[in-house]
């Protein structure tokens, strides 16, 4: 029989070989405060206090928003900015938060402020339609279930509308649009024209 005993581990003679598990250690707790963090700033820039930071006084959009079926309504739910505009998915939301670091660099430059807002107002909308209609308003159907609609109840121009969009020829958006922010001028004159 030996002497020695036997051992899991045996201590090293070399001192800078315990910096493995030492790095490995302060490494993970760097990264769980990173992904803290991370996660903190994307929830906290997806709350109506961050987007009303820019948009109260700037012009219009809260106004028309708190006036919308979006956030007054008689169901008593609220649908929040970040709920029409940031998607859920993890990968689009990425997207999206990085294309609006551009918004933020526009404000803070002002590019965009009150005095040019109603002239730029077509242009940004414009270009959120057609992020919605690329992804088929995903945002849209992530509060409202295609399968929960009773379309038997509603009147037939909606059950028409509804059920193209059930069928996947329209979205959301294709109708929708000025739901909660009022339309630019140009699209309420073709809207009033189309009638």
């Amino acid at each position: 029989m030996s002497d020695q005993k036997s051992r899991f581990w045996t201590p090293t003679k070399a001192k800078w070989l315990l910096g493995i598990p030492i790095g490995g250690f302060v490494f993970a707790v760097l990264g769980a405060i990173g992904l803290g963090i991370f996660h903190f700033t994307i929830e906290a820039s997806s709350t109506n206090a961050f987007c009303y930071s820019c948009h109260v006084g700037m012009d219009t959009i809260v106004e028309e928003y708190e006036a919308s079926p979006h956030y007054l309504n008689r169901h008593g739910v609220k649908a929040d900015c970040a709920d029409c505009h940031v998607s859920k998915e993890f990968i689009p939301k990425m997207e999206t938060k990085i294309m609006a670091i551009a918004d933020v660099y526009y404000q803070l430059i002002g590019t965009i402020n009150l005095d040019n807002f109603e002239q730029e107002r077509e242009r940004l909308a414009q270009k959120v339609w057609d992020e919605m209609k690329a992804n088929d308003s995903r945002e849209c159907r992530s509060c409202h279930d295609v399968n929960r609609w009773d379309i038997a109840a509603a009147p037939t121009r909606i059950k028409v509308n509804h059920q193209a969009a059930m069928n996947g020829q329209k979205t959301c958006i294709d109708c929708h649009a000025g739901i909660a922010h009022k339309l630019p001028v140009k699209q309420i004159s073709a809207r009033s024209a189309a009638k």
